[in-house]
């Protein structure tokens, strides 16, 4: 309820607002150039502002002088200008044309070169057709300069082409596939004139290891077979000889000369492990790789990457200038030489390697008969003969490559206080702990505790040694030395 002094005052009324005259018109100028400046800014970009016939000629022309100079409008010949942009509307005839000068193109080239796709290389090849006879040493690979001197000679040739169609043309399934291994290979086959070639080329070899013959004779034979794969294999030529002798015992030369003059391009022995783009095209691209100096490769390369590798059946990279991952087959197979004897990193990789030590230098003085090599593989192959280490093998193997292992100070401690056994009664069941602490408490402290785990899985993987599993773990049998 109001007050009744308030019922007595006047009600107010506030009266309106009236700007002055001057302003109202200078805000109604403003609102007009406003809407007439966003007219404007909507006309310029509109897809719908209608534009002259003489525009869109305009437009079409320089579209047209884009994409052919030559098409220009003269400036006072109109006929001229008809003619032309008819001959540039009629895309089917300039198609003919096109089609002609790549035909003329192609023409050319196989009229005066030979072109082949080395697969295993992965480039193409070519021949001049003037040599005379046209041997498989003849080809060479196509580099940029030849292909772009041949597309000089194209153009010079008055064919209208450019550098990219004939890049196409030379980079197609145009060309014809070749391939150097398995070409060499069928021309050896069924030459075998029965004698025991390859084993007659292992005992060139010094060397007092009596299983080193039927060693190098698989292996051999696991190399062949690498080349012959398409991929599709579940494990490669896993196993490589590695010789160790002091320099001059002719190493490199025997593992060079195991290859014929018509495969000596797919020898290397400058691998850099740590490239592993570089590993890998040429696990694909070579025959036989030599691990040369392989005692100055670090440990933990050959305790890894090496290791895995050495293994792989296929080969999965990305090639130059390549979109996407191809797989490709596994061609190489590896062999090894070395200075020094204590070599051997990883006792679990240790199967991967023959370790031979040379007694005396290589006899080099033969060059091999490498079409009865091989001739003699492919015989082999073809019967069923072995190209694989089995079980047994790699147990000799393993125990041949003991004595190059690294020496490691703690394996030494182990050998001096334990023997290894078969008999339980001799021995006792200790765990990896027990056998550590039992080292700790006779040589110190100089056994530093965080070097258990490594003790562990050396332990593991020493060869000869039986052990057990139990509730606490795995226990080894051992012998305590006095």
């Amino acid at each position: 309820m109001h007050h009744p002094i308030c019922m007595l005052l006047p009600i107010w009324h506030p009266a309106p607002f009236m700007p002055h005259k001057k302003y109202v018109a200078e805000m109604q100028n403003y609102k007009n150039n406003k809407n007439m400046k966003n007219t404007q800014k909507k006309r310029k970009g509109h897809p719908c502002v209608p534009v002259s016939q003489t525009q869109v000629e305009n437009y079409i022309l320089r579209i047209r002088r884009l994409a052919a100079p030559e098409y220009v409008r003269p400036a006072d010949k109109a006929q001229d200008y008809e003619r032309l942009c008819l001959k540039a509307a009629d895309s089917h005839d300039g198609d003919e044309h096109r089609d002609d000068s790549i035909r003329r193109m192609i023409s050319f080239l196989t009229s005066r070169y030979r072109f082949r796709y080395n697969t295993v290389m992965k480039y193409t090849e070519y021949c001049p057709t003037g040599t005379g006879s046209v041997s498989p040493d003849s080809y060479l690979p196509l580099d940029p300069r030849t292909h772009k001197r041949m597309t000089i000679d194209v153009q010079l040739a008055g064919i209208n082409v450019s550098i990219k169609d004939v890049r196409n043309f030379l980079e197609s399934d145009h060309i014809a596939d070749y391939n150097p291994v398995a070409e060499y290979l069928d021309s050896c086959d069924g030459l075998w004139d029965g004698r025991d070639h390859i084993r007659a080329l292992a005992r060139t070899v010094p060397t007092d290891n009596p299983h080193w013959t039927e060693w190098f004779y698989t292996w051999f034979l696991a190399m062949v077979a690498q080349w012959r794969s398409d991929g599709r294999q579940l494990f490669g030529n896993s196993v490589a000889p590695l010789f160790i002798s002091p320099q001059g015992y002719c190493k490199s030369t025997f593992c060079r000369r195991l290859l014929p003059d018509e495969l000596a391009w797919g020898y290397t022995d400058n691998l850099q492990l740590q490239e592993k783009r570089q590993v890998m095209q040429a696990m694909s691209q070579q025959l036989l790789i030599n691990l040369d100096e392989f005692n100055q490769i670090s440990l933990n390369i050959q305790q890894g990457f090496l290791k895995n590798i050495i293994q792989m059946p296929n080969v999965k990279m990305k090639r130059p200038y390549g979109r996407h991952v191809e797989m490709f087959p596994r061609t190489a197979s590896f062999i090894a030489t070395s200075n020094m004897t204590d070599i051997l990193a990883d006792p679990s990789g240790n199967r991967r390697f023959i370790g031979i030590e040379l007694t005396a230098p290589i006899d080099v003085s033969h060059t091999p008969n490498h079409r009865q090599l091989y001739a003699q593989a492919l015989a082999a192959l073809r019967s069923g003969a072995k190209h694989w280490f089995d079980t047994e093998a790699t147990r000799l193997v393993m125990q041949n490559n003991g004595k190059y292992e690294v020496g490691c100070p703690l394996d030494q401690c182990f050998h001096a206080f334990f023997s290894l056994t078969n008999d339980e009664r001799k021995g006792e069941y200790l765990s990896a702990a027990q056998i550590f602490n039992h080292l700790r408490t006779h040589i110190g402290s100089s056994v530093k505790i965080n070097s258990l785990n490594s003790f562990g899985r050396k332990l593991s993987q020493t060869v000869g040694i039986r052990r057990k599993r139990t509730e606490v773990g795995m226990k080894y049998l051992v012998v305590k030395r006095d």
